[in-house]
């Protein structure tokens, strides 16, 4: 989503602004006239040198791009036109009005959440594996399979439009890069190091679980903020080769466990042990948000993007409209202290909390089961397994809009809100959100009950032990909606801090010579992260923090080593209160200009003296 500017022609295409460059291929955004009147964005593709003169290279693109050409699906990025043009070999690709995961999750982290909540990440893992499995399916035209692996499924080719749409792109082009060389020669390894399989850092042959595994990566980092395995390229593809994976619980504690049991199945190291194909990933995934998050609307996705990005959809003159509900869920999320839960990003799971405790643990569903775990040396014919885990999900069902029924432990109580989700205390402790089912035990004794709801009154009620009752059932009364905030809810949160007097004196000094020149060997490498850092460093002292990083973040997108742009994310941080923002923006920029002349600015902040 830009502005039209400058236009060059391209053959039927009008090239306009360029969106980004990579080893092999330029990217810009075109448009095509189809009659006097009638036209369409597109992407524009268009293959770099020394590949355009590589015959083998050539050979295998075009024949991808007819492949990708074949691929027609909802959640994939159509290509619909491939050829050679002033001498150089392009794709036209659909033109998605949004921005790739990477981004997404960069913006959550400087919105103040540290990962998407689970029923978000499911819906959008679920649109991921629909477009996987119908490219992993694909036959030619004598009705043999394609046998076609995607190899780079990652944040970067994902793109969510700004209407909810979830599109997987660069469908072909990574099978394209090994023009020339057998797929298992020794040493050959595609694909980004952090989202590779363990048969990838093998360079073994390739079939669709390797894309379950790749996708379960980027469940992984949708779910926690993190990847399971992070370092340098040669220990991150050692611990991948053996499965030595960090366990997804151990960053998001609060994580439903059968959700963390999808993801480990996803990233086994036999790929016997993984889902037999992205439409039983799909599938599991959409049984687990069935059953654990029943009524979470697919239109959160939309509203999400719309709240992520309104800035920048207010000056397209496209302003989200951005309804009160979701709102409020935003506040449950990031919790009464904002950015504070990007404090301890190693256990980020607060986002997590609401939805680990909806249901009893025990009943999960069949789908969640591994292949393997439905069998046993019984050898029980397939339809009798899959009678019994009806039987399983119809339990679970019953016990879940049900009241449990009476045992030696206790009696049980029913809790349910309208609307749902509301947090439960017992005794001023929180023990779950509802609908839940409590035990309470046999005496004399009496309870406090009390539920609230962000938005609504909260409710209390007494439970006496000699007379549980079998169900409370209560809808909450909404409190008056506060006035409207003369500016956007989260925007507004922030620049209020930066406007205050005590943030004024937060603003760190900016030593704008001293740290350009130490910038400009890095700049001149590597110029588009130079103009991100240099407009970065405008903002930042113009107090214009939340600006300010967005183009910190651009900067390390294109340079990770950029000591200075490290700098000013830890000065955000600061101005933000995002601690764990500044600490590792401090971190990395002592790690790599120890004696830089934002040195002792660091060293002040990590050793606790500067203002907080």
């Amino acid at each position: 989503m830009t502005t039209a500017g400058p236009t060059t022609r391209f053959g039927k295409y009008e090239l306009q602004e360029r969106l980004g460059a990579g080893g092999m291929a330029v990217v810009h955004r075109a448009r095509y006239t189809v009659a006097e009147g009638v036209s369409r964005s597109v992407v524009i593709k268009r293959v770099r040198d020394p590949y355009a003169q590589d015959p083998a290279f050539v050979k295998m693109f075009l024949n991808e791009a007819r492949i990708s050409m074949g691929l027609s699906h909802g959640n994939i990025v159509q290509v619909f036109d491939f050829g050679q043009e002033e001498g150089e070999y392009f794709l036209a690709m659909e033109w998605v009005d949004g921005q790739p995961l990477s981004k997404v999750l960069k913006r959550l982290k400087l919105k103040g959440m540290a990962h998407l909540p689970a029923p978000l990440a499911a819906l959008l893992m679920i649109d991921v594996c629909k477009g996987l499995h119908h490219a992993h399916t694909r036959r030619d035209e004598q009705g043999r399979p394609l046998g076609l692996v995607h190899r780079d499924v990652s944040p970067d080719n994902v793109l969510v439009s700004f209407e909810g749409e979830v599109k997987l792109s660069d469908f072909g082009i990574a099978k394209a890069q090994l023009a020339g060389r057998p797929e298992t020669d020794a040493g050959v390894v595609r694909g980004k190091y952090l989202y590779l399989s363990p048969e990838q850092t093998r360079a073994e042959g390739l079939d669709a679980r390797s894309d379950v595994y790749t996708a379960g990566v980027v469940l992984f980092e949708m779910l926690t903020g993190r990847r399971p395995v992070e370092g340098d390229p040669g220990s991150v593809m050692e611990r991948i080769a053996t499965g030595d994976l960090t366990p997804v619980q151990t960053y998001a504690p609060d994580l439903d466990p059968s959700l963390g049991a999808l993801v480990s199945r996803a990233l086994a190291l036999r790929r016997d042990d993984r889902f037999t194909s992205a439409e039983d990933f799909q599938r599991a995934l959409a049984e687990w948000l069935a059953y654990r998050a029943p009524l979470f609307p697919a239109s959160t996705l939309r509203h999400l993007m719309g709240w992520l990005f309104e800035e920048e959809l207010k000056l397209a003159g496209q302003p989200p409209r951005i309804p009160e509900s979701f709102l409020r869920q935003v506040t449950m999320w990031t919790g009464e202290g904002g950015p504070a839960l990007l404090d301890e990003p190693e256990r980020a799971s607060s986002v997590h909390r609401a939805h680990a405790t909806a249901f009893p643990d025990e009943y999960a569903p069949g789908a969640m089961m591994g292949t393997s775990a439905a069998q046993d040396s019984s050898g029980l014919p397939g339809w009798v397994w899959a009678a019994f885990v009806a039987v399983a999900v119809l339990f679970f069902v019953v016990q879940a809009v049900m009241p449990l029924q009476a045992s030696s432990g206790g009696h049980p109580l029913q809790v349910v809100t309208n609307p749902a989700g509301a947090e439960v205390l017992w005794d001023g402790r929180r023990v779950g959100v509802t609908p839940m089912a409590l035990k309470v035990g046999p005496g004399e004794g009496s309870h406090q009950l009390l539920m609230r709801f962000v938005g609504y009154q909260p409710w209390s009620t007494t439970v006496s032990e000699a007379a549980v009752p079998e169900r409370v059932q209560v809808t909450l009364e909404r409190l008056a909606p506060p006035p409207p905030p003369p500016e956007p809810v989260v925007d507004a949160r922030v620049k209020d801090r930066e406007s205050t007097p005590d943030a004024a004196r937060k603003r760190p000094p900016v030593n704008v010579r001293g740290e350009a020149r130490d910038a400009a060997a890095w700049m001149a490498q590597s110029p588009d992260a130079g103009v991100a850092y240099t407009l970065g460093q405008e903002l930042l002292v113009a107090g214009k923090a939340l600006e300010a990083g967005e183009k910190f973040w651009k900067c390390l997108e294109l340079k990770e080593s950029a000591a200075e742009c490290h700098l000013g994310l830890g000065r955000v941080g600061v101005m933000t209160d995002r601690s764990a923002m500044a600490r590792e923006g401090y971190q990395r920029y002592l790690t790599l200009r120890p004696h830089g002349p934002g040195a002792a600015e660091a060293r002040r902040y990590l050793k606790g003296g500067a203002a907080r």
